[in-house]
């Protein structure tokens, strides 16, 4: 399995590499848990979530190698979306190996975090930062980085209160109530994000569940349309409302489920109903999705074991993105209507 993941970062270096004025985006498979590395124009450059924590550092040795091919050396900022093991737990590892400058996160965990998860992922998150810079960050705020305007639209179990450019409209979708979910961990607190870079617009919401989307999307989208949204949850029904995703009526949506989690079917009817859409991209076959599954084309790991490929979306400031199945160098370019 080395040889296959060392063989994907070749491909990478190889054949993708980035260009001047593009912003690249590496959604790297962890199997269920999250990772995704950012690289602008500029050079500046985010890691958001770092995947799960194992003896063997799996997810560590991926995004490290992701990263180095694509010539990063330091994550200008790295943001830790919730305390989940799949999300931060493992940030402190890969840290060590490529360090972060700022850290980004939405603060004290919310309280529905045990104790253990605290003591396992929070803690050892806050204690790997040290005197580095911390910004705990509240829905409205804007992470500063260069080329690339990042907004956070939820926070700590809180969503913008105001219309952001391009949004204010009424949501036909929107349910008659709020919805109500029991929490278990620290996902109702994920930090969510808006990226712009020039005419391209991309939401990635983490974990967050669907009363917080409510708050974020009803009864007006304060958000507006977007081009491409990453699926939230890993493709989980408790996420992905029709109510958020109708809303944003994305061209494209990636989805970083497992093969065992995550790409419920329900979601996947929520998907593809929704207007507008044109590709569901999944790092993983789903098992319980079945004949739902996106064709073979847009699925990075359609079988187990798993070879840990990759997705890759290369964007141009027109707004013109493409999105690369690093398996089969399968790719497929959206222009802005």
């Amino acid at each position: 399995m080395r040889t296959l993941f060392v063989c994907a970062v070749t491909f990478l270096l190889a054949s993708m590499v980035s260009a001047a004025e593009t912003l690249d985006i590496y959604v790297v498979d962890t199997e269920g848990g999250k990772a995704v590395i950012l690289l602008t124009p500029d050079g500046e450059t985010m890691l958001v979530d770092a995947g799960y924590p194992t003896e063997d550092d799996r997810d560590t040795n991926r995004i490290v190698e992701v990263a180095r091919a694509a010539g990063i050396r330091q994550f200008d900022y790295v943001v830790a979306t919730h305390y989940d093991s799949d999300h931060s737990g493992n940030i402190a590892r890969v840290d060590a190996r490529i360090p972060g400058r700022v850290f980004v996160d939405h603060g004290e965990p919310i309280a529905t975090l045990n104790a253990a998860s605290r003591s396992s992922y929070y803690e050892p998150y806050v204690k790997a930062i040290g005197d580095r810079k911390r910004m705990s960050v509240k829905p409205g705020d804007v992470i500063p980085m260069k080329g690339l305007r990042i907004t956070v639209v939820t926070a700590g179990g809180k969503a913008i209160s105001k219309p952001l450019p391009g949004g204010g409209q009424p949501n036909e979708s929107a349910p008659a109530s709020r919805p109500t979910y029991q929490d278990r961990d620290d996902n109702a607190g994920s930090v969510g994000l808006l990226y712009e870079f020039g005419k391209f617009r991309m939401l990635d919401l983490a974990d967050l569940l669907s009363p917080i989307e409510y708050d974020l999307v009803c009864p007006k989208n304060l958000v507006g349309a977007v081009d491409l949204f990453m699926v939230s949850h890993h493709g989980l029904k408790v996420s992905n409302s029709k109510f958020l995703v109708h809303a944003l009526r994305p061209k494209v949506v990636i989805m970083n489920n497992g093969a065992g989690k995550g790409g419920e079917p329900e979601t996947l009817d929520v998907l593809k109903d929704s207007p507008g859409l044109q590709d569901i991209w999944q790092l993983h076959h789903s098992n319980a999705a079945g004949r739902k599954n996106a064709p073979a084309d847009f699925i990075a790991n359609p079988k187990e074991p798993c070879e840990a490929k990759l997705i890759k979306v290369t964007v141009q400031r027109d707004g013109v993105f493409t999105v690369t199945n690093t398996r089969n160098a399968f790719s497929r370019t959206y222009k802005p209507q």
